[in-house]
């Protein structure tokens, strides 16, 4: 929890340990906090702080969301095909507005999207979230490209098997996935048990 004098707050901290800190690892921590920076939404995990230790690790101070995942809220609260669609309908609003802000998040799935008791979702993990460029094009800024591939294989557009340019369709797909999921209780595809490769040559 955060103490400032009379104001109390429970905050989440993010940082990465110093042995795993490499360029790659930096320069995606601080995108993410960069990312997060740029957007202002009720239904999206808010940045509070950010800094770096006296060793140079970076580090920033977020929202603490309290939740269970959208898919166990679902369940756990019996919502209706209504009311969940409408929960999904907020979850799309966040992404518009990181699509607005030309910022592809690249993994949407349950995990990172928790609804707080009072029933508000919260889009979390910008942490392989890419930049469109300026001009808006699907092809990603050349300067967040990574040679490795980061997404979850059971929400991941064809493209992002392919290493193909990503762009706010890969988005699209996740949500899709999304709402087959929310509405018929399972996925449409489960990979669980297949490496990123082995999907990749069904």
């Amino acid at each position: 929890e955060r103490v400032d004098g009379s104001v109390q707050q429970q905050v989440a901290i993010k940082l990465v340990r110093r042995e795993l800190l490499d360029s790659e690892m930096r320069r995606r921590f601080l995108l993410e906090r960069q990312t997060l920076a740029a957007m202002d939404h009720p239904n999206i995990a808010r940045l509070i702080d950010a800094a770096e230790l006296d060793d140079g690790t970076p580090y920033y101070v977020m929202e603490y969301v309290a939740g269970v995942t959208i898919t166990d809220y679902c369940v756990r609260e019996k919502l209706s095909i209504r009311q969940r669609v409408e929960l999904f309908r907020k979850v799309c609003d966040a992404v518009t507005q990181a699509h607005r802000n030309l910022i592809v998040h690249r993994d949407l799935k349950p995990g990172n999207i928790l609804v707080t008791a009072d029933g508000v979702p919260k889009l979390l993990d910008f942490g392989i979230a890419k930049f469109l460029s300026p001009s808006g094009s699907e092809a990603v800024a050349e300067q967040t490209a990574t040679q490795h591939r980061y997404f979850s294989p059971n929400y991941a557009a064809p493209e992002q098997f392919l290493g193909a340019p990503i762009g706010v369709g890969c988005d699209v797909y996740a949500l899709g996935q999304l709402l087959f999921e929310l509405l018929a209780g399972a996925r449409a595809f489960d990979f669980a048990d297949l490496s990123a490769g082995q999907v990749e040559r069904l």
